[in-house]
C-alpha cells in the first residue's frame, strides 16, 4: 500500500500513507434526480467518502450534471464517480463534471462477438492500438478537468480478446487491467485507480496479487480499489467481502474499499469500516505477509491422520477433538515448527503471537506432511464483529490451501452459531459447499424491480440445493456476464420483469417478478435439480 502514488479525487486523496477510503454506489434511477440526490446525501452523512452513480447514457449525463451542482450547493464535498459501460462518448461528456469516471475494459471499447473470435499476435496488437487511440479523447478531457479514471475489471465481463489469449481466469483479469493501465501510463496520464473484482473470492484475490506484481515490475504504482462483486446480502455478503478484502489488506494491498451488498447502499459503509479496522489491527500483530504470493488454489500435500488431511474435505472440528493429546499437538512458542511430529495433527492457535511465522516455516518444510488445524477461541460479544474478524483471519489462510481443518469458537454464542460461521467461511472461500451458492449484484440505477425481495425469496427456497449456483441480478446489461459461472439465474429486464437463464442462455423472458420464484422452481424440477428440503442430502 505504501508503494502507491497519491491520486487526488477532488479533495479526497487515496494511496501511499493516506487512510483507506470507504465508498459505495447509489441504486436509484439516475434520471430520478430527487431520489438520487437524497441517496447521495444519506451516503455522505453515513460516512461514505467516495460516491458512485451509474451513467448508462447521455440522458443520465444531463441528470448527473444537475445532481452534482445541487450536491455541491448544499455544501457536500465528497467526490462523485460516474460508472460507465459500453459508451466512450458518455465517459467523455461526464468526465467534464465529476471527479472520477469508472470504465470497464471488458466492454468500454472491446465488443462481445456472437461467436468467440480468434486473434493472431498481429491482430491482438492491432486491437490494443485501436483501444489506445479510442482512449485518447477521454485522456485529454481528464487532463483538462483533472478527472480521475478507475479501470474497473470484472471477472464476468472480460473481452473476447482477453479470453482468447488468457482464458476467463485470474491471469486474464490481471492482463486486462495491466493493458489498460499501461496505455494510460504510456500517455503520461497517472490519475488512475485499478480494481479487479469477481464474485469468486479466490479469483479476486489472486487476480489482484498478479496485477500488483505486474504493475510493480513495470515501475507503476497506482492505487488499488478492493471489492468482491455480487457478494450478496446478509451474512453471506459480509463474509465473502471480509475474506476477499481482508486478505488483500493483510497483504498491504488496497487503498479504497467498496463492500457490495444487495441491500440499501448506506448499510455497506459500517461493514467496510469494520473490515478495514480489523485488518489494520491484525497487521500490527502479524506484520509479515508470507502467503501473499499465492496466485492459484492448490491444497498443501498432507498425510491422513484421524480422517483429516490428504484428499479429505477441510474439516470443522470441536474443542474436544483438539484437546485430545492422542490426536494432536497444540502449537505453542516452545515447539520448534520444523521438527517431526509422527502421526499427529498440528494445531496452530491464532492467538499465539508468532503463529504466522511458525506456520510458514512448517508448511515450507516439505518433510512436514502432518495435517494442520487452525484454531481460535473468540471473545467478541457482537455477532458482526465476531463474524468479520473470524472471516478475515480464517479466510486469509484457507485460500492459501494450507489448512486441513478449522475450529472456530466463541462461548458468547451457541454451538450452532459457531458451526454455521465455520461453514459459511469455508463456502465463501470456495473450499466446501453446505448450501446453494447465491450470487447477486448490489443493484444500481439500471435495476427496475425489487431485487432485495426476490433475493430473499430465492435464498429461502433453494438454499438446501447445495450443488447449485444461482444468480439474482439487477439488469441484463451486466447481469449475465457477472453471473457467468452460475447454473441458473433470474435477471432484471424491465419494470418488474425478469428473465430466466440457464447458464448464459435465456430460457424465458418477461416474467413478472411475483411469479419469478415459482418459474425458477418449476424449471429446476424439469431439469431434475430440485429436491424438497426434508429429503435433501446431508452435508458431510
Amino acid at each position: 500500500m505504501n508503494k502507491t502514488i497519491v491520486v487526488h479525487i477532488g479533495n479526497c486523496k487515496i494511496g501511499k500513507n493516506q487512510p483507506i477510503r470507504v465508498q459505495s454506489m447509489t441504486n436509484t434511477d439516475t434520471l430520478n434526480i430527487e431520489s438520487t440526490l437524497n441517496q447521495i446525501i444519506l451516503l455522505a452523512k453515513t460516512g461514505c467518502e467516495i460516491i458512485r452513480i451509474t451513467v448508462p447514457g447521455l440522458s443520465e449525463v444531463k441528470s448527473l450534471n444537475e445532481i452534482y451542482q445541487r450536491f455541491r450547493a448544499l455544501g457536500y464535498s465528497q467526490p462523485l464517480v460516474a460508472d460507465v459501460h459500453f459508451n466512450p462518448k458518455v465517459a467523455e461528456e461526464i468526465a467534464k463534471t465529476v471527479e472520477k469516471v469508472r470504465i470497464n475494459p471488458g466492454n468500454y471499447v472491446d465488443k462481445k462477438q456472437t461467436i468467440l473470435k480468434t486473434y493472431t499476435e498481429v491482430e491482438y496488437q492491432e486491437e490494443l492500438d485501436r483501444i489506445a487511440f479510442r482512449l485518447k479523447p477521454l485522456i485529454e478531457i481528464c487532463i483538462k478537468h483533472n478527472t480521475v479514471i478507475r479501470i474497473g475489471v470484472n471477472h464476468g465481463s472480460l473481452s473476447d480478446r482477453i479470453i482468447h489469449k488468457y482464458g476467463n481466469t485470474a491471469m486474464g483479469m490481471a492482463m486486462s487491467a495491466f493493458e489498460f493501465s499501461k496505455i494510460f501510463h504510456d500517455e503520461g496520464f497517472h490519475n488512475i485507480v485499478l480494481s479487479l473484482k469477481s464474485s469468486d473470492v479466490k479469483t479476486m484475490v489472486y487476480a489482484t496479487r498478479l496485477f500488483v506484481k505486474m504493475m510493480h515490475k513495470n515501475s507503476m504504482f497506482y492505487p488499488i480499489h478492493l471489492g468482491v462483486t455480487e457478494a450478496g446480502e446478509g451474512e453471506d455478503g459480509r463474509i465473502k467481502s471480509a475474506v476477499g478484502i481482508g486478505t488483500l489488506l493483510l497483504n498491504e494491498i488496497g487503498n479504497t474499499v467498496r463492500v457490495s451488498l444487495t441491500e440499501s447502499p448506506e448499510k455497506e459503509i459500517p461493514v467496510a469500516k469494520s473490515i478495514i479496522a480489523i485488518a489494520e489491527d491484525l497487521k500490527i500483530k502479524n506484520p509479515k505477509k508470507y502467503f501473499s504470493k499465492t496466485i492459484h488454489f492448490k491444497r498443501r500435500k498432507s498425510k491422513i491422520v484421524k480422517n483429516i488431511g490428504g484428499d479429505n474435505h477441510v474439516a470443522i472440528l470441536n474443542q474436544e477433538f483438539c484437546s485430545n493429546e492422542s490426536n494432536s499437538i497444540m502449537y505453542n512458542s516452545e515447539i520448534e515448527a520444523t521438527r517431526k511430529f509422527e502421526d499427529k495433527i498440528i494445531i496452530f492457535v491464532l492467538s499465539t503471537d508468532n503463529y504466522i511465522t511458525d506456520l510458514y516455516r512448517f508448511v515450507q518444510n516439505k518433510n512436514n506432511l502432518n495435517p494442520i488445524i487452525i484454531s481460535k477461541e473468540y471473545t467478541e460479544t457482537n455477532i458482526n464483529e465476531y463474524m468479520l474478524k473470524a472471516s478475515i483471519e480464517f479466510g486469509s489462510l484457507l485460500i492459501e490451501g494450507i489448512i486441513d481443518g478449522i475450529r472456530i469458537s466463541n462461548s458468547n454464542f451457541s454451538k450452532e452459531v459457531n458451526i454455521t460461521l465455520a461453514e459459511n467461511i469455508l463456502q465463501a472461500c470456495g473450499i466446501r459447499h453446505f448450501k446453494a451458492e447465491i450470487v447477486s449484484c448490489p443493484s444500481c440505477g439500471r435495476t427496475q424491480f425489487n431485487i432485495e425481495k426476490l433475493l430473499t425469496e430465492v435464498k429461502s427456497a433453494v438454499s438446501h440445493l447445495k450443488d447449485l449456483k444461482i444468480g439474482v441480478m439487477g439488469c441484463v446489461v451486466n447481469g449475465p456476464g457477472e453471473m457467468a459461472d452460475a447454473d441458473y439465474g433470474l435477471v432484471g429486464a424491465g419494470k418488474n420483469k425478469v428473465w430466466l437463464y440457464k447458464g448464459q442462455n435465456v430460457i424465458q423472458k418477461n416474467i413478472e417478478q411475483n411469479e419469478a420464484l415459482d418459474v425458477l422452481i418449476q424449471f429446476l424440477k424439469t431439469e431434475n435439480k430440485w429436491s424438497d428440503k426434508n429429503i435433501s442430502s446431508t452435508n458431510t
